[in-house]
């Protein structure tokens, strides 16, 4: 009991900082606490996934519940249960699409594999994250009527919100960079209602992702018990903190060190250097050298544009020679 605390108190407080990193810049916890289970506490990736998606759950209560106290509220019910009928069986989908590829040989490797790959986006769009321009969200709201969505898009949308439940599912995310979106693109909600209906979605989603992975014996309960309290206490601190900093500058920098436990989390560097897994210097050597040549690129490219832009800015329109023929 006593070496579960030990380890357990130090997660609650890794899920405080995470909780409230991810109600400052938008982001699932799960792209932050997944690599922790897998790289710190050793949990396979099936473990990891699916302990992570009650963090979730708690991380979505907290979320609607703050969101459910603004004015305007930004919740639009009829479209977030519209897209839990979605998501719900997508979840359970992508959970027993989990089960089967773990049950393979190599298949935790596998998992890893696929968790980085389809997190990597995540990383490269925090990384390329731009200011978004606020609007009259009541004056947005008032205007949105879902019967004025066409058929073929609610269809659209409802795919969406599959591939979202599945994700949900497999991953142990929330699926949200896949919702939001689909809510923004498709059916036309603006973001800030996009993201508060995606939550309310996530926890229906992120329930019955949780219910199966409980019956499936996946979850590690007083991990997921210390990372939902700490997500829960996390996300009530950053939402008072969000007015007080540049959220797009913190989620460039982030973007920037996520990329590292994703590479760690598949193995790049061993794969690369260490094959046999005798040697972790030369593996994190592999690794340190496969994040570089990922953000030094991506950080080159971001101050040539800044550079570039300023130029643009500062030089003045040319005009024509009043004095020409």
């Amino acid at each position: 009991m006593q070496d579960i605390l030990i380890e357990v108190m130090p997660l609650i407080i890794y899920a405080i900082l995470v909780g409230t990193v991810s109600s400052m810049i938008g982001i699932g916890g799960g792209t932050l606490n997944i690599p922790l289970l897998i790289i710190v506490f050793g949990f396979s990736a099936q473990e990891s996934s699916s302990t992570s998606l009650v963090a979730t759950l708690f991380a979505a209560t907290a979320s609607t519940y703050v969101y459910n106290r603004q004015n305007p509220r930004p919740i639009i019910n009829r479209v977030g249960l519209m897209m839990a009928a979605a998501t719900i069986p997508g979840s359970l989908v992508g959970i027993s699409l989990r089960e089967f590829i773990a049950g393979v040989p190599a298949g935790d490797l596998a998992l890893r594999l696929i968790f980085g790959i389809l997190l990597f986006p995540v990383a490269l769009m925090m990384l390329f994250a731009k200011k978004k321009p606020k609007g009259d969200l009541a004056s947005q709201l008032e205007a949105f009527d879902i019967a004025d969505v066409p058929i073929k898009r609610i269809a659209m949308a409802l795919i969406g919100g599959l591939l979202g439940g599945m994700a949900a599912g497999l991953l142990g995310i929330g699926g949200g960079s896949i919702i939001v979106p689909v809510l923004c693109i498709i059916v036309g909600l603006p973001m800030h209602a996009a993201v508060a209906t995606s939550m309310f979605t996530m926890i229906f989603t992120a329930s019955a992702g949780t219910f199966r992975n409980f019956i499936g014996g996946h979850i590690m309960p007083e991990y997921a018990l210390a990372l939902g309290v700490g997500m829960l206490v996390g996300a009530q601190m950053g939402s008072r903190l969000a007015c007080r900093v540049n959220a797009v500058q913190l989620k460039r920098v982030f973007g920037l060190v996520l990329v590292f436990p994703l590479v760690k989390m598949m193995r790049l560097g061993q794969l690369w250097l260490d094959p046999l897994g005798t040697n972790y210097l030369l593996a994190l050597t592999g690794d340190i050298l496969i994040w570089l040549g990922i953000v030094v690129p991506i950080g080159l490219y971001r101050f040539y544009m800044i550079k570039r832009n300023n130029q643009l800015q500062v030089e003045p329109a040319c005009e024509p020679d009043i004095n020409s023929d």
